[in-house]
């Protein structure tokens, strides 16, 4: 299983921060991984919510079934579960904390199947670590 976790802090706070991260029709915005939805796109997110997104990771393209399993803003914490070839599954966790007079967000991969067996894990982590980290980066600048 490969997995990835970035941290950033915001001078927004964690209602701000909340708004941007279960507002789909922006991840073009921020999210370097993403090409594209297929299908219709919610306007934002919430638990059940699913969609189809089409993405590009290690230089392949590839697309996903998305569903929210966890969209709580008391918490700061948003939690979506994908679908995608060859029997990849995948989990990406958003997590909001106070902090200072901002906010800590904490951006989570980790991606499991038969098709990450040996060295492709490793591969994947690595560029799903770049990928996450260029995100949050343009995730944190659009906060102000």
């Amino acid at each position: 299983m490969a997995k990835v976790s970035v941290s950033a802090v915001a001078a927004a706070g964690p209602e701000q921060v909340w708004k941007l991260v279960i507002d789909l029709p922006r991840y073009a915005e921020w999210l370097t991984m993403h090409e594209g939805f297929t299908g219709d796109v919610p306007a934002t997110l919430s638990e059940g919510t699913a969609y189809r997104q089409r993405v590009k990771l290690m230089g392949m393209p590839a697309e996903m079934a998305w569903q929210v399993v966890t969209a709580d803003e008391p918490t700061g914490r948003l939690e979506l579960a994908g679908d995608g070839p060859m029997g990849v599954k995948a989990k990406n966790r958003f997590i909001i904390e106070p902090a200072d007079a901002g906010s800590q967000i904490t951006y989570e991969m980790e991606f499991a199947g038969p098709a990450l067996a040996g060295p492709m894990a490793t591969m994947l982590e690595k560029q799903a670590g770049t990928a996450a980290k260029a995100s949050l980066e343009k995730f944190t600048a659009l906060l102000g």
